[in-house]
């Protein structure tokens, strides 16, 4: 049994019009390929009915119609199956020949939907004649006008003077005629397009024809002129636009901007979509005082293999007399086995990289980065390497190799930058009795934690290379042309872990063994090997408890907790004077250092220790989601001899003091955070370390920052064989920053940093900017200045407009306010529109 029922939104009263309606439906299922089409099973009978089930009469063989209680999404269908509805006020003619809707009339099919206040429907020919309001939906486009004649599967037709909508991207406009070449391809006579809404067309552009492609959700248009605020700014003759999300091969917008060291910057981004994995950017620049530069972007992606390869060439530098160039090249490759989700390889896989970058003299980042980072950057390295997990019995265990070598700038003739050592190779063996993967119990919900011992053992063999050629002050930390260095460790930890507490005794010990060539012969001591025993015992208890005398403060239950940490660690003497250092250095004073079993980061050094540290951690946790809204540090080291090893040779004095560490941290719900680090020296009764940062960002778009450091650093032991020559004792960092994000009106926002020196009393970095917000378009601008080294400052002035759903024009100052203002939010960030946004 069919029937028909009124659907929401249609009005016309159902006990006048549903004789009318009933023809109407009996007329239409003939056209409908009957013999595709399927009635839906009959109602259930009286006895199988609840008491709210209403039956209505039987009408035959007639596709139902019926109320739903949300919107879904159907399964696509032909149109030459789908079946056509129609509704009208009046409808009268001569049924299979001529159909007349006559007020509020309306014709759907597959998701095409006409609209009118009048409509004449000729089955035989499928055709519609619409006049007044009449309105066209196909997907995302609608399409408004006068009149129009349109097939019912909108394949063909037309329409006069139309105003259109792209719901994908809130693109808009009119046109002078719509031609429907296909049921996907719509095409436009002096049209308009537009982000704007049609009270605020600020910007638009008219072209002499559009097309737009539904399906590819493409725009093709020719003879296109841009136009702000009525001001003609560019003539396209050819142009492409994706009205949706899709990559596009074709010209981006301009970037432009007045830089100091190159005068005005222009370059034209032109985008190539090979494929859905790779794609390449090419990127013509000019520079008025340098001259003009190619470069260009690839990149990749695979199940096995991913990477970008980026260069940049410069024939002649109008300023050098010479050509200036760079590359960069990043690569990860699967040569057998997997990888997980985000590339991590899984057991037994053999994996290789690639990272090579160089450029073509010392102030090529200062002159042509258009990054504040890539600008300070004075190192470059090029490094290749592979890794094997082994299977089967020796799935423990993982070989690796790698060669690397470094490209160190010297941009600051006043300062001279360390070059490390090149590595030629590096050779690495490592075994993990826990390396393979914990297994899942027999209902898949929990998993088997390892127990038992945990053993670790690796060797490893590193030769390091250095082409001195005389600049011996500019060379690695020491005065080798060449050294083999074998480092083997083992260690055996038995981990006891509870939910309450931790303990995990441990054993360890390192071996080295050195053959080093001097630079200069007889010029530096014969390297001495060492290998050295360590002891270690981490233990810690944790506690907590309501707290229900924070709950006013937070406004939400609380838990307090408790948590002490002791930590001892006994490792030997042993000297370490006549071992050279290749890439170890102090590893600093921190809260995670100093619960470390060794000072020193790298293979160089292990220092002697008797030390025991004590630690108390309290954090203030959301009892509901776990959330941590502050906690607090306070930890300090006894040793009970003195550290005899350093960095560069022996301690002459070891004292058995140690500097006390604190640090907190609180995050407020009204989106206030503090951070505090202190790191007290109670012999020179002074603070050596603090660090203090804050932020507030009440709302997006609205933030304030704070940061402040100060360095105290103790003196540097003078050593040849490290070529090493002695630094007193002083204050090596006092900088302070300030920067915010805050609107001054609905429309308008400013931006701002200052980054201060107190011991060069120069300011290191500095930034103004502009932010103006309108419905279809967003102008930004920005000042800045920064200090790249004592003697060059580039000072840049950057400007963008973004025309919403279209492109920008101008530098891309987002980049510079990220970097520089944390918390930063563009105002302008797309919301995607919903599926069922203007539904009918």
């Amino acid at each position: 049994m069919s029937h028909y029922r009124r659907r929401a939104g249609l009005c016309a009263p159902l006990f006048l019009h549903v004789t009318l309606r009933v023809m109407t439906g009996v007329t239409l299922v003939q056209f409908a390929l009957p013999g595709h089409a399927q009635a839906p099973a009959p109602l259930p009978s009286s006895s199988q009915s609840g008491s709210n089930t209403v039956l209505l009469p039987d009408r035959g063989n007639v596709t139902v119609l019926k109320l739903d209680d949300q919107l879904r999404v159907g399964k696509p269908i032909d149109d030459g199956q789908a079946l056509t509805f129609t509704s009208s006020d009046t409808i009268s003619g001569v049924v299979e020949r001529d159909m007349h809707l006559i007020g509020r009339a309306q014709i759907r099919r597959n998701g095409a939907m006409m609209k009118a206040d009048e409509i004449t429907y000729n089955p035989d020919t499928d055709i519609a004649d619409l006049n007044g309001n009449v309105e066209l939906s196909k997907g995302n486009v609608t399409f408004k006008g006068p009149k129009g004649q349109f097939k019912v599967d909108v394949r063909e037709g037309s329409m006069e003077s139309p105003i259109y909508e792209l719901r994908d991207n809130g693109g808009n406009g009119k046109a002078k005629k719509l031609t429907v070449q296909s049921a996907d391809v719509f095409v436009f006579d002096k049209a308009t397009y537009s982000t704007c809404t049609p009270e605020n067309l600020d910007w638009y552009f008219t072209a002499s024809t559009m097309e737009i492609d539904n399906e590819e959700k493409e725009m093709v248009g020719t003879h296109g002129v841009m136009r702000f605020f009525d001001v003609p700014i560019a003539y396209i003759p050819y142009f492409t636009a994706p009205t949706g999300g899709q990559r596009r091969s074709g010209i981006l917008a301009p970037v432009a901007g007045y830089n100091s060291n190159n005068g005005l910057d222009i370059t034209q981004p032109y985008y190539v979509n090979i494929a859905p994995n790779r794609d390449l950017l090419l990127l013509p620049r000019y520079m008025n005082q340098r001259g003009a530069m190619l470069g260009a972007q690839y990149r990749f992606l695979d199940t096995k293999y991913s990477g970008t390869v980026m260069g940049e060439y410069m024939p002649y530098d109008k300023k050098t007399g010479t050509d200036r160039w760079k590359y960069d090249w990043q690569q990860r490759q699967v040569f057998s086995g997997g990888a997980a989700p985000g590339g991590i390889p899984l057991p037994g896989s053999w994996t290789g990289y690639a990272n090579m970058s160089r450029v073509s003299d010392n102030l090529y980042p200062t002159d042509f980065s258009q990054s504040i980072a890539g600008a300070i950057t004075s190192q470059f390295r090029q490094e290749v390497g592979t890794t094997k997990g082994l299977t089967g019995s020796l799935s423990n265990w993982n070989v690796s190799a790698r060669a690397l070598t470094f490209q160190t700038l010297q941009p600051d003739p006043t300062t001279t930058v360390q070059a490390p050592y090149n590595i030629l190779p590096n050779i690495t063996a490592s075994y993990n009795n826990r390396l393979t993967p914990a297994v899942a119990d027999a209902s898949g919900k929990y998993v088997t934690l390892p127990t038992g011992p945990a053993t670790t053992f690796s060797t490893d063999y590193t030769r390091f290379a250095y082409n001195i050629g005389g600049n011996l002050a500019a060379t690695a930390p020491g005065v080798y042309s060449q050294a083999d260095r074998t480092v083997v460790k083992g260690a055996l930890a038995l981990p006891q872990v509870t939910p309450g507490y931790y303990i995990t005794p441990k054993i360890s010990f390192q071996s080295n063994t050195y053959n080093a060539t001097p630079f200069v012969a007889n010029g530096a001591p014969v390297a001495q090997g060492f290998t050295i025993p360590t002891f270690s015992l981490d233990s810690a208890l944790a506690f907590e408890r309501d707290a229900a005398g924070l709950k006013g403060f937070f406004g939400r239950d609380m838990l307090l907790t408790m948590e002490p940490r002791a930590f001892y660690v006994y490792t030997p003497y042993q000297s370490q004077a006549q071992t050279p250092i290749f890439d170890t250095a102090d590893a600093g004073f921190g809260v995670s250092q100093i619960f470390n079993e060794n000072t020193f980061i790298g293979n160089d050094r292990i220092a002697d220790n008797n030390a025991a540290t004590l630690g108390l951690t309290s954090r203030m946790i959301e009892a509901n989601t776990g959330a941590e809204r502050a906690n607090v540090t306070i930890a300090q080291k006894q040793q009970f001899t003195g550290q005899r090893v350093g960095l560069n040779g022996n301690i002459v004095n070891p004292t058995t003091y140690s500097d006390t560490l604190g640090s907190g941290s609180v995050r407020l719900l009204g989106n206030f955070s503090a951070d505090l680090f202190g790191q007290y020296n109670t012999q020179l009764n002074r603070f050596v370390q603090t660090t203090v940062g804050g932020s507030w960002r009440p709302t997006q778009g609205r933030s304030l920052n704070f940061g402040y450091r100060n360095v105290w650093s103790p003196p540097v032991q003078a050593s040849i064989q490290n070529n090493q020559a002695f630094v007193p004792s002083s204050t090596t960092t006092d900088q302070y920053n300030v920067s915010g994000q805050w609107p001054i009106t609905r429309e308008v926002s400013v931006l701002g940093r200052w980054g201060y020196d107190a011991l060069s009393t120069k300011t290191l970095n500095s930034l103004v900017a502009l932010e103006w917000t309108k419905d279809c378009w967003t102008f930004r601008s920005a000042y800045s200045q920064v200090l790249n080294t004592s003697q060059i400052t580039t000072t840049s002035i950057l400007f963008q407009i973004e025309f919403k759903g279209f492109g920008s024009a101008g530098s891309n100052p987002v980049d510079i306010m990220k970097l520089n203002v944390p918390g930063y939010m563009p105002t302008s960030k797309p919301i995607p529109p919903s599926i069922y946004e203007n539904y009918q």
